[in-house]
């Protein structure tokens, strides 16, 4: 289940994966390791503000950051971006 939010130039993305999800050639690979904990990671990711060739600049580059949690049968994680590009698939 994913769930996106925008608030203005504020994403937010919710995540939560189970092991008994129908659709499991993505997830296959994410419950072979048995793993427990928090964690979290930033990335840097495309900002918003500028088009075309320049979008992929590196002073176009904005943090994101994704704070989750590891459990053996389910993991959770959210994602905060501020004024990050988010393309939907």
């Amino acid at each position: 289940m994913i769930k996106d939010f925008n608030i203005g130039k504020l994403n937010l993305t919710f995540v939560f994966r189970h092991r008994w999800e129908k659709e499991q050639r993505f997830l296959s690979n994410m419950f072979n390791t048995k793993e427990l904990g928090l964690f979290w990671r930033k990335e840097m990711v495309v900002g918003r503000r500028k088009k075309g060739k320049a979008m992929f600049d590196s002073d176009n580059m904005v943090p994101s950051y994704m704070f989750g949690v590891n459990l053996i049968v389910c993991k959770f994680w959210f994602n905060i971006g501020f004024n990050s590009l988010n393309i939907k698939i």
